[in-house]
């Protein structure tokens, strides 16, 4: 009786090493996956970040603008001017461009991490806490910023 041939591959170890390299594959791509993720929030973050510089800077370029009678003026309940009215501003993309300023693509994207669409509120206080309007004129405005992203 002649040997068989026993160079070449069996079934079975080919059925083996492909379950291997599946597996193997998989793990490489939910690797790259969870590497993926934590990027694309940091590059919203830092959007945000930049954006609400480009707010501020541009609230502070206000400031010469106004006047010191407009200055003081209190909003009641939430505002929707962009201004540094004492109170809380809940600021519109159509305020926003009235102003030059445009949401970052990154930010408006869609679908919505959260579901919501991106808000920008930020509020307007006396610096010193004191209650509006400000008791000391020569006290600065303080400006707290919003982006919920």
């Amino acid at each position: 009786m002649k040997n068989l041939n026993d160079t070449a591959f069996t079934l079975l170890e080919v059925l083996l090493s492909s379950v291997i390299f599946v597996i193997s594959v998989a793990g490489v791509f939910a690797t790259l996956n969870a590497v993926r993720t934590p990027v694309a929030n940091k590059e919203r973050a830092l959007a945000a970040a930049v954006f609400g510089k480009q707010v501020l800077e541009t609230l502070r370029s206000s400031v010469s603008e106004q006047s010191s009678a407009n200055f003081y003026v209190t909003c009641s309940g939430t505002c929707t001017d962009f201004s540094l009215a004492l109170g809380t501003h809940q600021i519109s993309v159509a305020t926003l461009s009235s102003v030059n300023l445009t949401w970052p693509q990154v930010l408006n994207s869609t679908p919505y991490p959260d579901g919501n669409p991106p808000v920008l509120s930020y509020t307007v206080s006396c610096a010193d806490g004191s209650s509006s309007p400000c008791t000391n004129p020569q006290v600065a405005h303080k400006v707290v910023l919003n982006i919920v992203y």
